[in-house]
């Protein structure tokens, strides 16, 4: 009798449960639709904000689909309105969202707003003026990214693929084929949160990258932060996987909490920071990721350092290296030694301590290019 007692407990609660998600699949939060697109009346009465279907963005997964494309006004009720606002979590997570077309009466587009969407370009028009987070995290179909050049807010400069704040050279979001343009001294909270970038070069002009800026970046397979960085934000490189080299710029003191944790690809670290002691560093800041297995290197005659602060402790080997062009073996000179280092990797194969320092010519690859670079270097042609 009890478990038959119990069964029906179990059965009502769940009919309680299954009655008020059918209740909250049923509420409508949005004022009204017109073909296909929902909208709010914004305060004014005159003007609407575009939003998601239902009650929650999530009953909009598979409501909008396909290129969507939005008018600038629209007529409800015997009244027209003007579009004026892309609102927060819009089209969040909707992948069968191919296209999105916004109109120049667009002012302000919220967090989330494109989130999750399977577009490969988005163009911003001459009228936004304000723009959420996380806009466009997770598309990671996108490859063109436009900012109308009337704008007077924002711009692509360059033809960059990216959408930057002109008053600060802040790059706010970017997308795998964005190229940071030289003049650019921040990378943004979710610039690149989530994009399938699998290269990318930071240019010396940038001091700060922002918080998750490349977080879930997980095609990453390196990144080099220049030497003008100072700040790198909480979880800035969070979940890139593929990473397999990082170098930390020299005049870095601040890292964030979580930085460059789960990066599980990881084989080396130039640290080139000459003191460590005078960093703010997070001691999680590369939790998860191994280090234990990783190489670090850190500047000539600062290894007794990087040894017993933590995090970098935990890394197993700490070598240290000399900034002398062309030295691959790390002895601190440029000889025909370096030569010879690469010429057997080359024709032997197999895993070499001083891998990483092979790229001579810094073109993401080792070829009898390298060996040319560093021939260049001990004629003093290069």
């Amino acid at each position: 009798m009890k478990h038959i007692k119990l069964s029906s407990i179990l059965i009502n609660r769940l009919i309680g449960l299954l009655i008020a998600a059918i209740c909250v699949q049923g509420a409508i939060a949005h004022d009204f639709e017109v073909d296909g697109i929902c909208y709010n009346i914004n305060s004014d009465g005159n003007t609407v904000t575009v939003t998601y279907y239902g009650s929650s963005f999530v009953e909009s997964m598979f409501y909008y689909s396909g290129n969507v494309y939005i008018s600038s006004s629209v007529q409800y009720g015997g009244k027209s309105y003007n579009v004026t606002a892309i609102g927060n979590d819009a089209f969040q997570m909707c992948n069968m969202v191919t296209g999105i077309s916004l109109p120049s009466s667009i002012i302000t587009i919220g967090n989330n707003a494109f989130k999750g969407c399977n577009i490969t370009s988005f163009e911003l028009p001459k009228s936004v003026t304000s723009l959420g987070n996380d806009i466009l995290n997770g598309c990671k179909s996108l490859e063109s990214i436009i900012v109308n050049n009337q704008n007077t807010v924002f711009d692509s400069r360059f033809n960059c693929n990216a959408i930057i704040e002109t008053s600060t050279n802040k790059l706010i979001a970017g997308c795998k084929n964005t190229t940071i343009p030289n003049n650019v001294t921040e990378i943004g909270r979710y610039a690149f949160i989530g994009q399938d970038v699998k290269y990318i070069e930071i240019p010396n002009s940038v001091l700060t990258i922002g918080e998750n800026a490349f977080s879930g970046c997980q095609l990453l397979d390196s990144i080099c932060i220049p030497d003008a960085t100072t700040f790198i934000g909480a979880s800035a490189f969070y979940y890139c996987k593929a990473m397999k080299k990082l170098t930390i710029g020299k005049s870095v003191m601040n890292i964030g909490q979580g930085a460059f944790s789960y990066c599980s690809g990881l084989q080396v670290v130039y640290a080139r920071m000459p003191d460590p002691r005078e960093i703010n560093c997070d001691v999680n800041c590369f939790a998860y990721s191994s280090i234990y297995n990783v190489t670090l290197y850190a500047p000539y005659g600062s290894r007794y350092i990087y040894e017993v602060i933590d995090p970098w402790r935990s890394f197993s080997p700490i070598l240290q290296y000399a900034d002398v062009p062309g030295d691959v073996n790390d002895d601190g000179y440029t000889t025909a030694a370096d030569i010879t280092e690469i010429y057997d990797y080359l024709i032997v194969g197999g895993n070499y301590t001083h891998y990483y320092r092979m790229d001579v010519n810094g073109d993401h690859s080792i070829t009898a290019a390298d060996i040319t670079e560093i021939y260049n270097i001990l004629l003093g042609s290069d």
